[in-house]
C-alpha cells in the first residue's frame, strides 16, 4: 500500500527532511528565536521526531495518550528556552510542510488511486500534527510548574486527552 511507502520514505529520508527543516526554521521570519539555538541541537530534535513519526502513524492511537506527555514536555521545554509560543507552533507547522512537500516531490503519486491514498495519508498526518500542537501548547502553558510532575499526573493527562479527543474523534467518524 502507498501509505506504508510514504512512511518508509519519511523514515529513510529523515536526515534530508531534518536538514531542510533546520534551514527553514533558521531562516523564517516567523521563527526568529530559533536562530539562537545551535544547529546540532535542532537537528537532533527534528531527526528524532521524523524517525519516529512513521511508528506513531502506523500504530494510530486515537486518544493520543502515549504521545501527550512527550509533546507537553516539548512545549514546556521550548517555553523554558525563551521561545515564543507563536515561534514554537510555526516551527511545528514548518515540520509538516517540509514533510508533505518532500512526499509530493518524490513523484510516487501517479494515478487517481495514488492521489486518494496520498490524501488519506495527508489527513492522518494533519490529524497527528493538530493533536500534537494542542499538547505542545498545554505544555507551554505549564512553564511555571516547578517540575514535570504534571506530565505523569494521570488525572491531568486524562483531562487533557479527553479535551482533544472529545471533538476530534467525532470529526473523524
Amino acid at each position: 500500500m502507498l501509505y506504508q511507502k510514504f512512511i518508509r520514505l519519511i523514515e529513510s529520508h529523515a536526515e534530508q527532511l531534518t536538514s531542510k527543516w533546520v534551514k527553514e526554521v533558521k531562516n523564517n521570519p516567523a521563527t526568529k528565536g530559533y536562530k539562537n539555538i545551535d544547529d546540532k541541537i535542532l537537528h537532533k530534535r527534528a531527526f528524532d521526531d521524523f524517525q519516529r513519526l512513521g511508528n506513531i502513524l502506523l500504530h494510530d492511537d486515537p486518544t493520543f495518550r502515549d504521545q501527550a506527555a512527550h509533546f507537553m514536555k516539548l512545549g514546556k521545554d521550548r517555553a523554558a528556552e525563551g521561545l515564543k509560543l507563536s515561534e514554537v507552533m510555526f516551527a511545528f507547522i514548518l515540520s509538516r510542510a517540509v514533510l508533505w512537500n518532500f512526499v509530493i516531490d518524490q513523484g510516487i503519486i501517479n494515478n487517481t488511486l495514488d492521489l486518494r491514498q496520498a490524501l488519506e495519508f495527508y489527513q492522518k498526518v494533519t490529524n497527528f500534527y493538530d493533536k500534537a500542537s494542542y499538547f505542545i501548547a498545554r505544555g507551554y502553558e505549564n512553564i511555571n510548574t516547578k517540575s514535570d510532575k504534571f506530565l505523569h499526573d494521570e488525572a491531568f493527562i486524562e483531562q487533557t486527552v479527553k479535551a482533544v479527543t472529545k471533538w476530534f474523534i467525532k470529526e473523524i467518524k
